[in-house]
């Protein structure tokens, strides 16, 4: 159970980076269920979309967006005027449908969206691309922590642990991995031993769990969603500054 945010007086957000090494390990999904699971608590949360070539958050949650985190990348808009808020209070800045400001959108200024938004919030959730682009590293360097979202497939796990050698020379936090879509077949032995990296959290494969985003309060009494409800008490406790 995450502690209520009455317990701490946050000044500046908490900055969190979910990212991953490939693509379709879970790593948007993660996001959104850890700062859904921090919204449920009483924590004030953005989730920033910063997986700029494919920005799905709006399309997993439902959400209509007019004004995308391109174009505040690009310099058309401000952070303000991107924010989305769900029905459960969880604010959004995610890409529209439109890509006329992808090749504009300027990674670097996503430093000024977190300034922007670090005074309004307990935490700020950025989902990250994959690969070792520009994009995909300013993330890790400006986030208090960073968590990586692997499968126990072999070949996702090695390219997790050279992910993991990226964060730290890009002067990123790295908290620990993620794995996810564990079954009973899964030989966790073989899987904690080829991490070699701090194991945050074990998310069981729950396909129709799945269905409606977030799980967390779509599906809130199943395994996975008490495993995203402890990643993100596991993510808060590591990067409070009240600890």
């Amino acid at each position: 159970m995450i502690v209520g945010a009455d317990r701490f007086a946050v000044t500046e957000a908490t900055v969190l980076t979910i990212g991953g090494a490939k693509g379709g390990a879970g790593k948007t999904v993660t996001a959104i269920n850890v700062a859904s699971a921090l919204r449920s608590a009483g924590f004030s949360v953005a989730l920033v979309d910063a997986d700029l070539g494919t920005t799905n958050v709006a399309d997993v949650l439902g959400l209509e967006i007019e004004t995308s985190i391109h174009e505040v990348l690009a310099g058309e808009a401000d952070t303000e005027e991107a924010i989305v808020t769900t029905d459960t209070g969880l604010d959004v800045l995610s890409g529209g449908d439109s890509i006329a400001y992808l090749t504009e959108a300027d990674p670097a200024e996503l430093r000024t969206v977190i300034d922007a938004l670090s005074p309004e919030y307990d935490t700020v959730i950025v989902d990250t691309g994959t690969g070792l682009s520009h994009e995909v590293l300013v993330p890790f360097g400006l986030a208090d922590g960073v968590a990586l979202v692997s499968t126990p497939d072999d070949t996702s796990i090695v390219d997790t642990r050279k992910t993991a050698e990226v964060v730290e020379k890009v002067d990123g936090t790295l908290l620990g991995v993620v794995v996810n879509r564990v079954t009973d077949e899964t030989d966790l032995d073989r899987v904690r031993e080829q991490i070699e990296l701090p194991l945050l959290e074990l998310l069981p494969n729950d396909p129709g769990a799945s269905k409606i985003e977030p799980v967390v309060m779509e599906a809130s009494d199943t395994d996975l969603a008490e495993a995203y409800r402890q990643l993100a008490t596991t993510l808060h406790r590591q990067t409070s500054s009240d600890e």
